[in-house]
């Protein structure tokens, strides 16, 4: 798999977002709150972690200093270079790779972050089967995954896009003004929980909305007590509403390929 037949959709301001430091430590801050459900608080010195998609390696750089090292990968060679010149650590690494086989033995993670990436991937089979070989036994996977049917697509913010087959919503985008083809792939969270058949899956999406305080979320999730107490109720009886679900993925170790 090539960097260009991936499909990584990769707007111009959505990729200046991901650049921003603030705005990684954030985000950062969010996947580390949840990930101390899991492991303990941190930092957690023993944990050798993979970021997958890691962009520009803002996200890559915090989860760093939580972690004993930290790899990003990236097909995109540009973002990892300017990863790779304005995060110096000793303990992270950055690597541009474009193809689906990553470049890691069996088991050479405790820890592999899966933040956004699957719909910019042409095969999501073959990335949740390399994640599950990546980690050691007992390992963890952070998920972070969007919906197809959700009202505002979120990478380019307009609504239904990502509904569309693919010649309407190049269409579309090009009627919005955006030069850019639509080259993400959401699916419906039916097909994502298919794909991760080989894994326990222990869900946060609701716990976060109920408390965003505790995971660091609150400029996504702004409200009263009681309407996030309500929007909880509504995740857990239709996840499918949740613009992001939210997950800790476990290899079964009753798995029968």
């Amino acid at each position: 798999m090539t960097a260009e037949a991936a499909g990584y959709a990769s707007p111009p301001d959505q990729l200046a977002r991901m650049a921003q430091l603030r705005r990684g430590a954030r985000k950062g801050r969010k996947i580390r709150r949840v990930l101390e459900c899991e492991l303990g608080p941190a930092p957690w010195p023993d944990i050798r972690g993979l970021d997958l998609g890691c962009g520009p390696g803002t996200i890559t750089a915090y989860l760093a200093k939580c972690a004993g090292s930290f790899v990003g990968l990236d097909i995109d060679a540009e973002a990892v270079a300017a990863a790779r010149r304005r995060f110096r650590y000793p303990n992270l690494e950055f690597i541009h790779h474009a193809s689906a086989a990553l470049p890691f033995e069996d088991g050479a993670f405790e820890l592999v972050v899966v933040n956004h990436v699957y719909e910019h991937v042409r095969e999501p089979a073959a990335l949740f089967a390399e994640v599950r070989r990546l980690l050691k036994p007992g390992g963890s996977a952070y998920l972070a995954a969007a919906g197809k049917y959700q009202l505002l697509e979120p990478h380019y913010r307009l609504p239904f896009l990502s509904w569309l087959p693919r010649r309407p919503a190049d269409l579309y985008l090009k009627l919005a003004g955006r030069t850019e083809g639509y080259d993400v792939k959401l699916m419906s969270y039916r097909r994502l929980f298919e794909l991760l058949a080989a894994f326990d899956a222990a869900e946060y999406t609701a716990r976060v909305v109920a408390s965003p305080q505790e995971f660091g979320a609150g400029d996504v999730v702004p409200g009263a007590r009681f309407v996030r107490r309500l929007l909880a109720a509504a995740v857990r009886r239709f996840p499918a509403v949740a613009p992001t679900r939210i997950f800790i993925l476990r290899p079964r170790e009753d798995y029968d390929e």
